[in-house]
C-alpha cells in the first residue's frame, strides 16, 4: 500500500516536474546581473536523470498548491543537494515542492550556483548569495503570490542542508550582494529544516562536499566558524527541525552540533536520530526507518498552515 501511494505521488511528482520544466527564472533579472556572472562559464547539464552540474546561473521555480487561494500561505525555499558540486533537482528539488504543496504550503526550488568543473569553480559565498536572493525574492512577491512574508523558511538536503543552515544562522551583510530593490529585502528565515545536513567545519568528520569550497578568507580561523552554521546559532534562530539516520555516510555528528547549539541557546529544536537510512533519500520510501521523517516534519509544519 506504501509502495502504490508512492508510485502515484510520484507519478503526480513528476506531472508537476514537467509542468514547471519551462518556468525556470534567474534569481537576478537580467541574468548579467548575477555577482560573479561569467559569461564564458560552460552551460548547464545533465549528468543522467537524476543529476546537473554546471549551474552557473542560479534561478529559481515556483510551486503554488492547487485550490481557491484563501489565507496567505506559508513558503519554503527548497535546496536540493549534490556536495556543491552537482544538484539532485528532481530527488530533492520538484518532488519536495509536490509534497509541501500538497499540504497548502507554496515551494521554491532554487537551482544555486554549482560545478564540477576546476576551470569555472563556483566558490562561497556564491551559493550563499543565491540562497538569500531566493528568500528575498519570495519576500518581495508575497502578495503576488499569497504568501505570508512571516512565515518563510528553508529546507535542504545534504550539502543544499549546509546551505539551509548557513542561510537561516548567518547575521549582518555578505560581501559582494548588490543593492538593488529584492537585496534591500531581509533574507531572515522563519524556521529552518535541514535533512541529513552537512554542517561541521574544521572537525574530524568535516565532509569533503565543504573540502576546498571556501576560499580565503573563510578557509581558516575565524572565517571558518562564520561558514560553520552550528557556530553561529543564536538565541535570534528560528525553530529548527534536523533529520539524519545513524548509519549515514555523512556523520550524524553534523546534526547533532547544531542540534545542540540550538538547545544551548534555547533555540526550539526537533531532531529525528533513525537507526537505518543511509543518505539521500529525500521523501522516497525505501524500507528503513527514515521513512516516517516526512509524517513527522508535516505534524510540525502543520501549525503553520492556515485553517481551510
Amino acid at each position: 500500500m506504501i509502495r502504490s501511494v508512492f508510485s502515484f505521488c510520484s507519478a503526480l511528482s513528476m506531472i508537476l516536474a514537467a509542468a514547471y520544466a519551462d518556468s525556470w527564472q534567474p534569481l537576478w533579472q537580467p541574468k548579467e546581473h548575477t555577482p560573479g556572472y561569467e559569461a564564458g562559464a560552460p552551460a548547464e547539464r545533465k549528468l543522467d536523470a537524476e543529476r546537473t552540474t554546471s549551474t552557473h546561473v542560479p534561478e529559481y521555480s515556483l510551486y503554488l498548491p492547487e485550490g481557491k487561494p484563501g489565507q496567505p500561505m506559508p513558503a519554503v525555499c527548497i535546496f536540493p543537494g549534490g556536495a556543491y558540486s552537482i544538484l539532485a533537482l528532481d530527488l530533492e528539488g520538484s518532488e519536495i515542492a509536490g509534497w509541501l504543496n500538497r499540504q497548502g504550503i507554496a515551494a521554491i526550488v532554487v537551482k544555486y550556483r554549482v560545478s564540477s568543473d576546476p576551470k569555472h569553480p563556483e566558490k562561497f559565498p556564491r551559493q550563499l548569495m543565491d540562497a538569500r536572493r531566493a528568500i528575498r525574492t519570495v519576500r518581495a512577491h508575497a502578495k503576488e503570490w499569497n504568501i505570508d512574508p512571516d512565515k518563510i523558511g528553508v529546507i535542504g538536503f545534504s550539502a543544499g542542508g549546509h546551505l539551509a543552515a548557513l542561510a537561516t544562522t548567518w547575521t549582518g551583510p555578505l560581501e559582494g550582494e548588490t543593492n538593488d530593490a529584492i537585496d534591500k529585502v531581509s533574507p531572515a528565515v522563519n524556521f529552518g529544516m535541514f535533512i541529513y545536513p552537512v554542517v561541521s567545519m574544521g572537525k574530524p568528520y568535516t565532509h569533503g562536499s565543504l573540502k576546498g569550497l571556501f576560499p580565503p578568507p573563510y578557509a581558516q580561523g575565524e572565517g571558518m566558524a562564520k561558514v560553520s552554521p552550528d557556530r553561529q546559532v543564536t538565541a535570534q534562530t528560528p525553530p529548527l527541525f534536523v533529520v539524519h539516520a545513524a548509519d549515514d555516510p555523512v556523520s550524524p555528528l553534523n546534526s547533532l552540533d547544531i542540534v545542540r547549539a540550538a538547545q544551548e541557546k534555547g533555540v526550539p529544536v526537533e531532531y529525528h536520530l533513525y537507526r537505518t537510512g543511509g543518505h539521500g533519500y529525500g521523501i522516497r520510501p525505501q524500507g528503513k526507518a527514515t521513512d516516517a521523517w516526512p509524517q513527522a516534519a508535516e505534524k510540525w509544519l502543520a501549525p503553520l498552515v492556515p485553517a481551510p
